[in-house]
């Protein structure tokens, strides 16, 4: 099982794909991908769950801390930073490394290219959560790469529905956007989701 330590010698390898800007992207958004390796245990990784609101697209899903970019923010990696401190109340240090963009949204039109940076803390923070996160949950890397996290997720929209590969841990089901990042994330260890393998 890949330690802190595997982990930032994999990000320092990795050449990050990152996504060019162009008229079908509406919107340009960082998260923050956090790990922590409590003292004797696996790394866990930081999963926040948004708070169920009518105006949010993403409302009430599980998703890294992270949002919009700003025009006045100093790049995505900026935008990172400001959105989790609001969002969590966390202040983030330099990054230990990138992972590949992922773009994603309903809409052809109307993409979301979302740029994802990892931080490692040397200790377990006290998070105060905004209006816009209903909660907060630690989910070891084992589990994450446990065939036992594995399931379908079904997704129904008035305009958009279907079956999505996810993973659960206790009541909090990962799927979507903030999966396909998780997917991108252990690639750069050499593996892969368990609902990837045997593609």
């Amino acid at each position: 099982m890949p330690n802190l330590e595997a982990i930032r010698r994999g990000l320092a390898a990795h050449k990050p794909v990152l996504a060019q800007a162009h008229e079908a992207v509406a919107l340009q958004a960082a998260v923050a991908l956090i790990l922590y390796e409590p003292q004797g245990g696996p790394p866990e990784l930081l999963f926040i769950e948004r708070a169920q609101s009518k105006r949010d697209p993403w409302s009430g899903q599980m998703a890294f801390p992270g949002g919009r970019h700003d025009s006045r923010d100093r790049g995505l990696g900026a935008t990172a930073v400001r959105e989790t401190h609001e969002e969590i109340g966390l202040r983030l240090a330099q990054p230990i490394g990138r992972v590949d963009d992922e773009t994603g949204g309903r809409a052809p039109d109307r993409q979301l290219l979302v740029a994802t940076f990892v931080y490692q803390l040397e200790e377990r923070p006290k998070l105060k959560l905004n209006h816009e996160v209903s909660s907060t949950v630690w989910i070891p890397l084992p589990w994450i790469l446990d065939p036992a996290s594995a399931v379908r997720y079904r997704f129904e929209h008035d305009e958009f529905r279907g079956n999505f590969p996810a993973l659960r841990y206790e009541r909090y089901t990962v799927w979507g956007l903030t999966y396909r990042i998780l997917g991108s994330f252990v690639k750069v260890m050499g593996r892969l989701l368990p609902s990837d393998q045997g593609r």
